[in-house]
C-alpha cells in the first residue's frame, strides 16, 4: 500500500512538472501571439458616429424613396460584395479552440492551478460572445442590405442602430479579451 502511494505522488509529482515547465511556457507564448494580434478597438468610434448620424438622416429626410428601384439594387450588391469578415475571424474554429482548451483546464485545475484555469474559462466564454457577435452582425449587414434594396427608410436607419450597437459591444469584448489575455500571461509566467 506504501509503495502503491509512493507511485501515485511520483505520477502526480511528474504531471505537475510537466504542467509548470511545458504547459504554462507553450500556452504563455500562445496567449502572447494572440494578444500581440489583438486590434482594439476593432471598429473606429468615429466610424460608428457617422453610421447614427446616417441613420438620423436616413429616417428624418426618407432618402431611400428618391432613389430608383435600380439603383439601390445596384449599391445593396456592391455593399454586399464588399461584405467582409474581420480578420480575427477568417479561418477560426471556436469548437476546436475551445475543446483545446477545455483540456487544459482540466491540466490546470489538476496541477491545482485554478486561477489559471478559470482565465482561460474567462477568455473562452470572450471568445464565444465575439463569435456570436461576428455572426449577429453579418445577419443585420444582410437585412441592411435588403431594406436598402427594398427601400425602406424605417427599417434601414434601424439596422444602422443596430449595427452600431454590435459594433460597440464587439469593441468592448475585444478589450475584455485583451484583459483577460493579459491577466492569464502574468498568470502564467508567475
Amino acid at each position: 500500500m506504501f509503495i502503491f502511494l509512493i507511485a501515485i505522488v511520483g505520477v502526480y509529482g511528474l504531471f505537475y512538472a510537466a504542467v509548470t515547465t511545458v504547459l504554462m511556457p507553450m500556452d504563455a507564448n500562445a496567449f502572447k501571439a494572440e494578444l500581440n494580434t489583438l486590434q482594439v478597438p476593432m471598429n473606429n468610434e468615429s466610424s460608428i458616429a457617422e453610421l447614427e448620424i446616417a441613420a438620423a438622416d436616413m429616417e428624418r429626410t426618407s432618402a431611400l424613396s428618391y432613389v430608383s428601384q435600380k439603383e439601390r439594387t445596384e449599391v445593396a450588391n456592391s455593399m454586399r460584395m464588399g461584405n467582409t469578415i474581420p480578420m480575427v475571424f477568417i479561418n477560426q474554429n471556436m469548437v476546436e479552440y475551445n475543446k483545446s482548451y477545455s483540456n487544459r483546464i482540466w491540466a490546470y485545475d489538476l496541477a491545482l492551478r485554478g486561477d489559471i484555469s478559470s482565465q482561460i474559462k474567462n477568455i473562452t466564454s470572450t471568445h464565444e460572445e465575439i463569435s456570436r457577435l461576428n455572426n449577429e452582425t453579418e445577419a443585420i449587414n444582410q437585412k441592411l442590405y435588403t431594406d436598402f434594396e427594398k427601400g425602406d427608410t424605417k427599417a434601414y436607419a434601424e439596422d444602422l442602430r443596430k449595427l452600431t450597437h454590435n459594433l460597440r459591444q464587439y469593441n468592448i469584448a475585444m478589450e475584455n479579451l485583451k484583459t483577460q489575455l493579459q491577466n492569464v500571461i502574468n498568470q502564467l509566467e508567475q
